[in-house]
C-alpha cells in the first residue's frame, strides 16, 4: 500500500522530534507540555513560533551546558581578546552558531610512515594521493594486484556542490527581475575613502530599501539557495573522501549525494543513500601530498584542498589513517626508471606545452606521462620505501644537504 504525505504533522510525530533535542530533557513536564503544543500549533498553522508564558520565563542557561562552550559566565564572552566570535548570526533561514574555545595541539597527530609498517605487511588498503587544482586530487592505490587510479576533476566537484545549478537560478532570478537588477547594478559602491561619497551611496540605498529588500527576500530564494550549497558543499566533500576508503557511485558503489531517477515521484521523502561497500576495507592509510600552493590561481576557480585535508584528519581513526609527504622533485622523476627526466610535450601546430602531460627523455624508457598519475604514484612509493627504511626517501626524490 502507497503510503500517501500528510498535510498535518500529528502530535506523536512532534513528541518524537523534540524528545531527540538534547535541551528538552531539563524541561519538566508542565513546560515540555508547553512546547510540544505551541511547537504544533505553529507548524499546523504555517505561522512563527511564539513563546507562551510557561516558556519565556526559561532562561538559556537553564537549558544549555555553557561551560561546554569553552566559558563560565556570560560576561567572559565580551571580555575575551578575539571579537567577531561567540555569537548567532541569521539571514531569516538558517541559524548559525559561532563559538569558540582553546584547544590543545596533539602533536601525537603526526604520522610516520614507519608508524604504518605493521598495517602494509598485513596488507592494509595505500593509497597515493596527488592534490592539485585543474584535477582536486589524484590518487593511485597499488597495493593489490590490479592497480587503481581515482581522479575527481575540480569541474565535479563544483557539480556536487550545487554552484552550477544555484549560478543558473540566480540568472534565472535575474532575468526575470530586469530592472530591479539593473538599479543594484548601478548602485554607487560603498568602498571609498570619502565621506560624502560613502553618505551618498548609504542615502542611495535607504531610499530604494523596499525594492532591494523585496528582490533578495522574495520567499527567502536567496538565503534557501545558500543553504542549499552549504549542504550539498558538506557531501561534496566526504564523497570525495569516501571514494578513498569504501568506493562511491561512480566506483560502482553507493553514493553519499544520492542519485535521483528519472522516475517521477510525487512525495518529497528521499529514501537513505546505499551502503558504500559491502565489504569496506579494515584498514587503509593514505599518503596524502603535503604541497604548499594558493587554493586558487589567476584563471582557474578555487581549489578546496584544505577542505579535502581537513575532511580527512576528521576522518582518522581505527580504520583511516593519513600522512603526510613531501612533494619534492614527485612531479620531476619518472616513476618508472626514477630518472629526472621528464619535459612537457609541446603541441605540433602551435608548439605550446601542455602543462599536465609529460615525457620521459630517457632512452630505455620514453613514457608519455600524465603528471598527476605520475606524481601519485611516486608518492605511493615514497610511504612504501620509507615504511620499511625508517622513514628514508629514495635516491631519486632525496633533497640536497644544505651547507652549513
Amino acid at each position: 500500500m502507497e503510503e500517501k504525505s500528510s498535510k498535518f504533522a500529528s502530535k506523536g510525530y512532534v513528541y518524537r522530534k523534540l524528545k531527540e533535542l538534547p535541551f528538552t530533557s531539563a524541561m519538566n513536564r508542565r513546560k515540555f507540555s508547553s512546547l510540544l503544543e505551541e511547537t504544533l500549533q505553529s507548524i499546523n498553522s504555517s505561522k512563527a513560533f511564539v513563546q507562551g508564558r510557561k516558556l519565556s520565563q526559561l532562561s538559556p542557561q537553564q537549558l544549555f551546558n555553557f561551560p561546554k562552550l569553552g566559558f563560565r559566565t556570560r560576561e567572559s564572552l565580551t571580555t575575551g581578546k578575539k571579537t567577531f566570535n561567540n555569537v548567532i548570526t541569521t539571514d531569516g533561514y538558517s541559524v548559525s552558531f559561532l563559538f569558540t574555545r582553546l584547544v590543545k595541539r596533539s602533536i601525537a597527530l603526526k604520522s610516520n610512515p614507519t608508524d604504518f609498517v605493521s598495517d602494509i605487511r598485513n596488507g592494509c588498503t595505500v593509497w597515493g594521493v596527488d592534490p592539485g587544482i585543474i584535477d582536486l586530487i589524484t590518487t593511485v592505490d597499488s597495493s593489490e594486484d590490479k592497480e587503481r587510479q581515482r581522479t575527481t576533476s575540480l569541474d565535479e566537484y563544483y557539480h556536487l556542490c550545487g554552484y552550477n545549478r544555484a549560478t543558473f537560478q540566480r540568472h534565472k532570478h535575474q532575468s526575470q527581475n530586469e530592472s530591479v537588477f539593473q538599479l543594484i547594478s548601478q548602485l554607487p559602491s560603498l568602498k571609498t575613502t570619502n565621506s560624502y561619497d560613502f553618505l551618498l551611496a548609504s542615502k542611495k540605498r535607504l531610499v530604494d530599501y523596499d525594492i532591494l529588500c523585496n528582490y533578495y527576500n522574495s520567499d527567502n530564494w536567496s538565503s534557501k539557495l545558500i543553504f542549499k550549497t552549504y549542504i550539498k558543499k558538506q557531501k561534496a566533500v566526504e564523497e570525495i573522501c569516501k571514494r578513498l576508503v569504501v568506493g562511491s557511485k561512480k566506483y560502482g558503489r553507493g553514493s553519499k549525494t544520492g542519485v535521483k531517477t528519472a522516475t517521477e515521484n510525487t512525495s518529497i521523502h528521499y529514501p537513505y543513500a546505499p551502503q558504500d561497500a559491502e565489504n569496506p576495507p579494515t584498514r587503509t592509510v593514505i599518503a596524502f601530498g603535503d604541497a604548499t600552493f594558493y587554493g586558487n590561481m589567476r584563471g582557474n576557480k578555487a581549489a578546496p584542498v584544505k577542505l579535502i585535508k581537513k575532511k580527512l584528519q576528521q576522518m582518522r581513526g581505527d580504520t583511516i589513517q593519513i600522512c603526510f609527504i613531501d612533494e619534492y622533485l614527485t612531479s620531476q622523476v619518472c616513476n618508472v626508471c626514477k630518472n629526472r627526466a621528464l619535459e612537457n610535450v609541446s603541441t605540433a601546430k602551435s608548439k605550446r606545452r601542455v602543462h599536465s602531460v609529460l615525457k620521459c627523455n630517457n632512452n630505455s624508457c620514453n613514457i608519455v606521462w600524465n603528471r598527476d598519475i605520475n606524481a601519485a604514484k611516486n608518492i605511493f612509493d615514497i610511504i612504501m620505501f620509507a615504511a620499511h627504511n625508517n622513514n628514508r626517501r629514495p635516491p631519486a626524490f632525496e633533497r640536497p644537504e644544505q651547507a652549513t
